[in-house]
């Protein structure tokens, strides 16, 4: 039994968490998260499509007369701070700090004095020029260490700019003649760079976390009075990580973790909390991709209609998807067949071996509950080393077998076979889905109904030097969408241009126009 205290149970109330959620979430933790049973990776012929180049034309046509009617809209995860990006930087930093707490003098190592001698590459260079000089001081060629962690700190910590803590969306990304753009710019010139016609309205939500809402906001009104200025229409949201998403933790001892103060430790539960939020914000044909995903202005354009032909293929099936569901209404066994071998050919899922067996009733029964979810058509590239899921055939209990994207953290770490899948597998996960939300009547999905909530995540962290085991919830493209219809499509490598780290901004990609 759960034992807990009155300060206890109003943490739970702020949250908005009941005691049977938290205790769920204890058992999970303590039981362990199970493997899915991977069967293979997708590959092109075998759960990855490819489009030819009359396809691709047809497609986007099918997105600009969706996009016309105001279906389509972006969806941006951009909940967490660029700490990691900066990662190598802010080691650096400690460890130049350790060395002058000792009175000792730490010579940059050579990454850092790359990076110096490079400072003027990157995007944040005229931001950091301007708080140095307001400060009194100059950017100069000295490569004093000293003179280095100084810079860097300004550049990094507060006071001073204080990028390590702020989203990937207020950061500046990309150089032009007349100033920078932050990567939630980028986005919003890249949806306007998407339409066909100058009435048309630009929709794109973008999910932040609560301490940061603020600063998104104020960006936010600075990004609609310049597309205001140029006659363009955006509609621009704004939605935050709720609190009841939040998840407990294990100590050592198994037990919930407290801090020194003997309050219960709440942590964010990963991507997969904003399922929520894309249940709430009820679109249609919504296009999700990452905040650190975007190009300058003259790259844009071959990644724009890639995103276009997923949408309008996506559109395509909807469809045919919803011609059948009509149907299937008033079934008869013309109506049944056609449908299956619709299932067969373009969703490319073998129904089972029972369904043959069935009456006619039931087995239009079984087609509308399969047909009858949310769908998403995600863009699979090259696999080249990056760290990330990908694209594989999962075996479920009752024998059936789907497509869906796995982290290697997913696989069983006991069975080599299962890791060893990975390593045979041709391409990855670049996160640019496009997703139909809603149902044959145009009534959005419930889509809470359609995760797999045994497919979470269960991390190693520490907190205050202490360890703790911190529960994520079923990932957002993971099992969070795990009972949707999946497609894989792939699409050029040149399409995934992600600043993980503050050394990709240095990318060809991410550099002006020469």
């Amino acid at each position: 039994m759960l034992s807990l205290s009155h300060n206890d149970h109003l943490a739970l109330k702020e949250h908005g968490l009941s005691i049977s959620q938290i205790e769920e979430q204890l058992q999970q933790l303590r039981q362990g998260v199970p493997p899915l049973n991977l069967v293979r990776p997708c590959h092109v012929g075998d759960g990855i499509i490819q489009f030819s180049p009359k396809e691709l034309n047809d497609y986007r046509k099918q997105f600009q007369k969706a996009h016309a009617k105001g279906r389509i809209s972006k969806f941006i995860p951009a909940s967490g701070a660029a700490t990691r990006m900066f990662k190598d930087l802010l080691q650096f930093l400690e460890e130049d700090r350790s060395a002058a707490t000792a009175e000792e003098h730490l010579s940059p190592p050579e990454a850092i004095n790359n990076v110096w001698k490079q400072l003027s590459k990157f995007p944040f260079i005229e931001d950091l020029q301007q708080y140095v000089e307001d400060n009194g001081m100059t950017l100069q060629s000295n490569g004093e260490s000293q003179r280095i962690a100084q810079i860097f700190r300004i550049l990094l910590h507060s006071p001073g700019l204080g990028y390590a803590n702020l989203p990937k969306a207020l950061l500046p990304f990309h150089q032009y003649p007349d100033g920078t753009r932050t990567s939630l710019e980028e986005h919003v010139h890249e949806a306007i760079m998407s339409r066909q016609k100058a009435g048309e309205t630009i929709w794109v939500h973008l999910t932040v976390s609560a301490q940061f809402e603020a600063q998104v906001r104020a960006h936010i009104e600075t990004i609609r009075k310049n597309v205001a200025q140029s006659e363009k229409k955006i509609e621009l949201t704004v939605s935050i990580q709720k609190a009841s998403t939040d998840t407990v933790a294990l100590d050592p001892d198994q037990q919930l973790f407290r801090n020194a103060e003997g309050h219960v430790i709440f942590r964010p539960g990963g991507h997969g909390a904003l399922l929520e939020n894309l249940n709430d914000y009820q679109g249609d044909i919504v296009c999700i991709s990452n905040i650190d995903n975007v190009v300058p202005d003259y790259l844009k354009q071959p990644m724009i209609e890639w995103r276009m032909s997923l949408a309008g293929y996506l559109i395509t099936l909807q469809e045919k998807i919803f011609h059948h569901l009509q149907q299937l209404i008033s079934p008869q066994s013309a109506i049944v067949e056609s449908t299956a071998l619709f299932i067969r050919d373009h969703l490319h899922y073998e129904l089972p071996t029972v369904f043959d067996r069935m009456d006619i009733p039931a087995q239009a029964e079984e087609l509308t509950r399969f047909l009858d979810r949310p769908l998403r058509v995600c863009g699979v590239v090259a696999n080249t080393g990056e760290a990330g899921g990908g694209p594989f055939w999962v075996q479920h209990a009752d024998g059936s077998q789907s497509r869906q994207i796995v982290e290697q953290s997913q696989a069983d770490p006991q069975s080599e076979q299962q890791q060893q899948l990975f390593t045979i597998a041709t391409h990855f996960n670049p996160v640019d889905l496009v997703c139909g939300v809603r149902n044959h009547q145009s009534v959005p999905f419930n889509l809470l109904k359609f995760r797999d909530a045994d497919t979470g995540f269960i991390a190693e962290k520490t907190y205050q030097g202490r360890p703790l085991k911190a529960l994520e919830w079923p990932g957002l493209w993971n099992g969070g969408m795990a009972d949707w219809m999946t497609l894989f499509v792939e699409i050029p490598r040149s399409t995934f241009n992600p600043v993980k780290t503050f050394m990709d901004w240095l990318h060809p990609n991410h550099q002006p126009q020469a």
